[in-house]
């Protein structure tokens, strides 16, 4: 190894998506006249996932599919492609699907988070979730195949405001429920929740709130009180 190469400075930035692609870009664009700092960017795939439209792939619509390459053309920060299956902070190391190890002086986790589907029995038998365009798609499949029925969708955040909006609106043959245990836009300023509130109302989504999934079944979801809605389809948030 020459003089420059055991000089270089690894960064490794795991997982593409809105935080780690922001910092791949922003730290290759702050240290670019360093020569000898290294950002490199690790995800499994090439395609960047905008997991704030994912309840959008979950109805059939299609969205814009950014390529992470492109996105880090002139930025100086480098992609590589593969799933990361072991971190040694001591060695400072990453694997990378089982087969390849890289270096680190500096690494930035940002592997992101997933739907919880072991806390509740069922939920991974029986629940659809939005971790990913594979995960959505299957839940726009089962959507399409639906002649009627109730669709559950469980938490009352953001992002299960979004998909039972957003479910009701492209299927509205379809009667969706949204479960949690806060009213939804229970942060938000009251002018916006009154808004949410109409704008749920209007879409028919039924809301119950101060419930708590116990148990999803393969055609209902029973909740903490013993009481069972009847669900065709559960989407998990």
């Amino acid at each position: 190894m020459n003089a420059t190469a055991a000089q270089q400075h690894e960064v490794l930035v795991l997982g593409a998506g809105y935080a780690g692609l922001a910092a791949a870009i922003q730290l290759a664009a702050h240290t670019r006249k360093r020569g000898n700092l290294r950002v490199t960017l690790v995800n499994p795939y090439d395609t960047f996932t905008e997991r704030l439209r994912l309840h959008m792939t979950a109805t059939g619509q299609e969205t814009t599919e950014m390529n992470i390459p492109e996105l880090l053309d002139g930025t100086g920060a480098g992609f590589v492609r593969g799933w990361v299956t072991a971190v040694d902070a001591e060695a400072k190391t990453v694997r990378i699907d089982d087969d390849r190890v890289m270096r680190y002086d500096t690494l930035v986790y940002g592997l992101g988070s997933i739907a919880n589907t072991v806390a509740v029995p069922g939920v991974d038998d029986h629940a659809y979730t939005l971790n990913g365009p594979e995960d959505a798609a299957l839940l726009a499949d089962r959507l399409t195949r639906l002649d009627g029925g109730t669709v559950v969708v469980g938490g009352s955040g953001l992002t299960g405001v979004e998909a039972a909006a957003e479910i009701a609106e492209r299927h509205p043959g379809l009667q969706v429920v949204l479960l949690g245990r806060q009213e939804p836009g229970a942060s938000m300023h009251p002018k916006a929740k009154a808004h949410l509130d109409t704008a749920l109302a209007r879409l028919g989504v039924r809301v119950r709130s101060g419930v708590e999934v116990a148990k999803v079944l393969p055609d209902s979801v029973e909740l903490a009180d013993g009481s069972i809605i009847p669900a065709a389809a559960v989407r998990r948030s």
